[in-house]
């Protein structure tokens, strides 16, 4: 076989039935083609950054990498919009780019351009493919991308090697998996036992080493109150009475859920936590913390953890389940807790139509295996607080990138990896939408069938909020009002209007009995829906 068909070949070996991005004359059409023989189908996005952001989240469920193609030179620098985005967001995807010839890379100038050093500070690792065991550089940028804390791996493919006949022979990588030493686990469960409100903080590691059941059991038993990270999502059973809420950084006041609970707790568990996953550094020698990680590579938030237990988080919290049997948080204060933030969440009386509407009516609708994408915006916090998840991998959000434009990309590559099978919706902002508006031209191509939702308040809600909590003048950050369904009937898609709740509901239903995607354009009201931000986040 020649190297393109080994390439696509290990591809579909990591479960991948389709790959993404925009395509060049010489190695990713033999690419395309290669794949096309073994039924993976190359989908052609708008943009680069798209491919990636879609490819890392079809990984993600497909638990494995996702597969996303760019050419050289400006091609590759439009994909590192996207890697970027899948660095942040941890996702797991290989990103294959054209380059020039080894034998003419000091030479040749056009589209030419250093690819590992574009994309260094966004990818897990980088290679370029030779004819010295390629199988093996391939397989292991695969295994690279999903061990550990995912991430984009780049490879850059030379323009004369895609016909170059290769040979498949398997990867010599072993799998290595740690235990933590009972001395580490006998010094956590000292102090677990010598404190009398603890607290845990559950990352996406536990669900990475399928300690979901061993985790909740610890929870009830040494009587923690519970927090997830972004990315940890129903990782921790968000209708359990001891969880709190989604921590996106420490803090010290009582205007939030986390904050109260983490102010009222002597000692911090953080469980497979990511230190991607807080936008403020954790402070040093004010309150005692303890990591319970995978391996010493995995360093959590903390920066100055009393005890660390490094190895497989399931066998780690067994084995700390021999922590003494203690009440800790009562459910009623925790309860209290829920009371006293509740209003800031409470639909606003003087609205027509608000962002609290269009979740609360979502969350009713969409079907209970249905899965949630969405990505920044001024209604985040309404969905960290008031829609829980029960399991993993059903809520498809921000949390490291905490960025725009995230959220169409990922709805994309979330249908193609469920097949289109999965009942499943976006919700999104005008801001982020206008950012991928092309995209709708794939959405139909690829005959995705869920609902998109656009919060249309014709603004960047967020920062517009945040430029008069400042005190600035209100500048620079208010939008024409876009026609976004007739957008989408133009690329052949449904597009519905709503001004209103009811109106509202009625699209949705409809939408989810529609053969074809339908973009809900939900005109909320704008100064409501961006003065009630401030209530949301604790300012």
């Amino acid at each position: 076989m020649n190297l393109s068909e080994l390439f696509m070949k290990i591809a579909k070996e990591m479960k991948n039935d389709h790959f993404f991005g925009i395509p060049g004359s010489g190695v990713p059409l033999d690419l395309m083609d290669s794949g096309k023989n073994i039924d993976l189908h190359f989908v052609n996005v708008a943009h680069e950054s798209t491919a990636a952001i879609a490819a890392g989240t079809y990984g993600l469920i497909k638990d494995s990498a996702g597969l996303c193609l760019g050419v050289k030179g400006v091609g590759a620098a439009n994909l590192a919009g996207g890697v970027a985005n899948a660095y942040f967001e941890r996702m797991p995807v290989v990103c294959v780019c054209e380059t020039t010839p080894n034998y003419s890379y000091e030479n040749e100038m056009v589209q030419h351009a250093d690819h590992q050093g574009l994309m260094k500070s966004v990818t897990k690792s980088m290679l370029t493919l030779t004819k010295d065991n390629p199988a093996n550089l391939i397989r292991n940028a695969f295994y690279d991308s999903i061990e550990g804390l995912p991430g984009p791996v780049l490879i850059d493919f030379p323009s004369d090697m895609g016909l170059i006949e290769a040979e498949d022979t398997k990867s010599n990588k072993e799998n290595i998996n740690t235990s933590s030493s009972i001395s580490e686990i006998n010094e956590v469960i000292d102090l677990i036992n010598n404190s009398k409100k603890p607290m845990m903080l559950i990352g996406d590691g536990v669900r990475k080493d399928s300690a979901i059941d061993e985790v909740v059991k610890l929870s009830e038993k040494i009587g923690a109150g519970v927090l997830s990270t972004m990315k940890a999502r129903g990782v921790f059973p968000e209708s359990h009475n001891r969880w709190m809420g989604v921590s996106t950084a420490f803090g010290k006041g009582e205007n939030s859920r986390p904050n109260k609970l983490t102010l009222g707790s002597d000692l911090i568990i953080l469980i497979g936590v990511d230190q991607m996953m807080t936008h403020a550094p954790w402070p040093k020698g004010e309150i005692n913390t303890v990591e319970i990680i995978s391996n010493q590579e995995l360093k959590t938030l903390s920066n100055d953890p009393k005890a660390i237990c490094a190895g497989n988080i399931k066998e780690s919290a067994k084995m700390l389940l021999n922590s003494n049997q203690k009440n800790g948080w009562e459910i009623s204060e925790l309860l209290k807790i829920y009371s006293d933030t509740d209003k800031r969440f409470s639909r606003p009386n003087n609205a027509i139509f608000t962002a609290q509407d269009v979740i609360e009516i979502s969350k009713e609708i969409l079907p209970k295996d249905g899965l949630l994408f969405t990505e920044t915006g001024a209604f985040i916090a309404l969905l960290e607080n008031t829609w829980k998840f029960d399991e993993p991998l059903k809520f498809f959000g921000t949390s490291g990138g905490r960025t725009m434009g995230l959220m169409i990309p990922s709805y994309i590559g979330g249908s193609l990896a469920t097949n289109n099978q999965v009942p499943l919706m976006g919700i999104g902002a005008d801001g982020s939408t206008l950012m991928r508006l092309g995209e709708f031209e794939t959405i139909k191509r690829t005959n995705l069938r869920w609902p998109i939702v656009i919060i249309n308040d014709a603004a960047l809600g967020t920062m517009k909020y945040r430029q008069g909590f400042r005190g600035y003048e209100d500048y620079g950050l208010d939008l024409n009002m876009v026609d976004f369904a007739g957008v989408a009937k133009s690329c052949g898609l449904k597009g519905e209007t709503v001004t209103d709740p009811e109106s509202y509901r009625k699209v949705l239903i409809s939408a989810f009995d529609s053969d074809t995607s339908t973009i809900i354009d939900a005109r909320i009201d704008p100064k409501i829906y961006q003065d009630n931000f401030g209530g949301t986040i604790g300012d």
